[in-house]
Parts: C-alpha cells; structure tokens; sequence
C-alpha cells in the first residue's frame, strides 16, 4: 500500500480517537468504585462462625464463635424474613470470642440470620442457620406412658410399663407417691419396663406419675435444651380381682433338678406362645424328660409376685387325635415360691399349692374318648390354689405318674403341656 499525506493525516486522526477512548474508558472504571465509598470506606466487623442453634421449649439457644474482632459490641438475630430480631450485647466475650444466647422463639422450623456490630453500626457479613422450636404442637403429640399391669406386695409394689412410642423422645417416668418417711419420688428410665415402688402402704395410698420427653435430635448432638411432662395421672388404692396374669411376664428357669426338654420338642417356654392345640412332630408344647420313671419337675417365673388363684393346663394331643394317653399328666403336685433355694429341693421355700388327678371325664380305656373328654381337654384342666397360700412368683409342675403310666401299670411320669395359664389377684 503506498502512503500519501493524506492518508498519513487519517490514520493518525483515527489513532488519536481510539487513544482517547481508551483514555476515558480506563477514566470511568477507575472511577466506578467511588459511588460505593462516596460516604466513606466500607467496614465490616468480625462475622460468626461455625454457628449452633439448639431447639426448646418456644425458645432457641443460638452459640457459636465469632471472628476475633475487638470492636465487636452486639450481636443482632433475625428471623421470620427479618420481621423479628433480637439483640444481645456481646463487649464482654471471653478470650476464644464464644457466644452463647437462649431467647423466645414461637413454635416452627425458622431460618435465623446473625450479624455483628461495632458502636459506629457497622456490620458483619450476615450467617443463615436453620433451627427448630417446639411448642404445643409437639406437645398434644405427647401422652402418659401407660401401666401394663401391677404387682402389689408389702415388700415392693412393681410397676410394669407398656409400651412407648420412641419417636416421640420419651426420657422417663417420675412417680410420686407417700411412705412412712414422706414423700417419695421414683424416677425410671424410658427404657426400663418396670419401676419399683419400695414401702407403698398399697392399702392405704395410691399413686400418680407423669412422663418426660424431650424431642430427638434432628441433627446429630443438637440436643434439645428442654423438657416437657405430661399431666399427672392417679392410681388409687386398688381393688383386687381375679384376672389372667400377663403370659408375656414369664420366662423359663431350670434349677437343680429339673427335667430337660424331649428331643425336638419346645422347651418350659412353649407353654405360653398361645398354640395350645397342636399337632405332633411341631416344637409348640413342652415336652419334659421321656422315659423319666421317678416324678419329674419343671419350673417357671411369674415376673411378679401374686396371690395365684387358679393354675389351667392344656394337654398336648397327639397325633390320632387322643388327649388322654402317653405323656399327658394325670397324677401331679404344683408349688409355688417366692425365692426359691438355689439347691432346687423341694424344701421349705416351696409351698404346695395343688396336688391331685386329672381324671378323664367318661372314664373310657385308652384311645376312646367321647366329646366330653375332648371338650374338658380343649377347655383345659383348671386346678384352684389353696387361698391361704402365700404370693408366689415361681411355679413348679411335678409330674407322678403319666397316662401312659395309668393304661400300662407301670411308673412313667415324663409329661407334655401344650399350654398352661395362671390367674391371680390383681387390681382392676
């Protein structure tokens, strides 16, 4: 390309305008700042960090550590959109600037926004947590754990718990009731199903008991810092009546001389797992020492001491349809203990309660019997307690002499049970 002046002159006019723009581009950015501190130099005060909100009763407890900063003063929580706030003095932090603060809260999830400020007002970059409050929401979800049963004795009173539902945060159980040294408050963990209440003049007094929860976390260890209680409920004095004893209360023990369990057949414990008839070869009743010619025994635990009033058994049939044959008890002696000597003899720590036949209705041979032994047999053979037995909280069934025995002349006393149920007197 070949220059002539006036070439030269237009190049040189286009180089001056695009210097000058540069000039006033670079101008107005060097520039834009100034509308931002045109009141001054922006100053923004220790923020908080690694923030906690713990949630309780219609009120929060809000800690966390603020960045070191001398000038901090306050401290100003917002929620609900900023339309409500707090404001906490905060000049005298201790040396690692922790802050700790409980205020009112209504009821609800809320997203909380915490700032810091110096005396001239200035502020720190706001933080945003999320925190719960509980109130009467939470609380009309709460209820008094219920009494599954009662065992009254001079000694102790037992109180045993029904279930509770978890979810809920349940605590403990506080009762509350009088002895002859005052007032008596027994407090039991949730996850306990029995409290026991020593030197209740059960004749005399009854007692009341409230529940404590407090709700489970939502995060892990942001524990709530409150708890609620229900209402007090009252137990009077109680009016003892006949009822059957709580089968799920029973558990199988087995002291020094005892008989085993026969074979593949259920152990002490099948006699309470609510099969009570049952077809042969299955591990639904129990079935104790085969072959055994002397008396054998096998003992069990109420769960609670009771004035027992009634013992029924149920006869395990056999496989062609009898109920009075084989291993089926007929000559037998029940006692009952409450502490038992651990050698397992029959000795003075046992009270016999029961001791007799259990006859076959029609009175048939063996392998024949009409539909009133099946309907004695179904009904199960109820054996009444001497009243003026002591309470008693471990059964033993002695076995003399079995069907099998009684038909074939000879000594066996190994015996089967499908089902036994115990009645005593209980509160209503």
């Amino acid at each position: 390309m070949i220059y002539t002046y006036k070439t030269r002159q237009f190049v040189s006019t286009i180089m001056a305008v695009f210097c000058l723009v540069i000039i006033l581009v670079s101008c107005s950015e060097w520039d834009e700042y100034k509308k931002y501190t045109k009141n001054g130099e922006i100053i923004y005060t220790g923020k908080f960090d690694s923030v906690v909100v713990f949630p309780g009763k219609e009120r929060v407890r809000l800690w966390g550590i603020i960045t070191r900063d001398p000038k901090v003063e306050k401290c100003k929580i917002y929620w609900n959109n900023f339309s409500d706030s707090v404001i906490f003095d905060v000049d005298g932090l201790n040396d690692d600037y922790i802050f700790d603060g409980i205020f009112d809260v209504e009821e609800g999830t809320k997203s909380f926004s915490v700032y810091t400020y110096d005396a001239a007002g200035n502020s720190s970059v706001g933080v945003n947590i999320t925190g719960n409050s509980y109130g009467s929401r939470y609380r009309n979800t709460l209820s008094n754990r219920k009494i599954k049963s009662i065992a009254y004795d001079d000694a102790a009173t037992t109180v045993y718990w029904d279930l509770i539902d978890k979810s809920l945060g349940p605590v403990q159980m506080e009762v509350r009731y009088k002895t002859q040294h005052g007032d008596t408050v027994v407090i039991t963990p949730a996850s306990e199903t029995t409290s026991t209440l020593k030197g209740l003049d059960f004749g005399n007094e009854g007692f009341t008991w409230r529940t404590v929860f407090k709700p489970l976390p939502v995060t892990p260890n942001v524990v709530c810092i409150d708890t609620f209680c229900t209402k007090y409920s009252t137990r009077g004095i109680p009016n003892f009546v006949e009822k059957e004893l709580d089968r799920s209360l029973f558990a199988a023990i087995s002291l020094p001389g005892d008989a085993g369990a026969n074979g593949g057949a259920g152990g002490v414990a099948a006699m309470w797992d609510g099969q009570a008839q049952n077809s042969y070869g299955g591990a639904n009743f129990t079935d104790i020492g085969a072959g055994g010619s002397s008396p054998q025994m096998v003992t069990f635990d109420l769960g609670m001491n009771v004035d027992v009033t009634k013992i029924t058994l149920y006869p395990f049939q056999e496989w062609w349809g009898s109920y009075y044959v084989f291993s089926t008890i007929r000559d037998y002696e029940i006692y009952g203990s409450s502490n038992p000597t651990s050698s397992g003899a029959l000795d003075e720590s046992w009270t016999l309660l029961n001791a007799g036949t259990i006859a076959k209705p029609s009175g048939l041979p063996k392998d024949n019997e009409d539909a009133a032994d099946k309907a004695a047999a179904i009904a199960g053979f109820s054996l009444t307690v001497d009243p003026a037995a002591p309470k008693v909280r471990y059964i033993r069934i002695r076995c003399l002499k079995n069907y099998e025995a009684f038909f074939a002349g000879n000594s066996n006393a190994f015996f089967s049970v499908a089902e036994v149920k115990v009645a005593g007197m209980l509160p209503e």
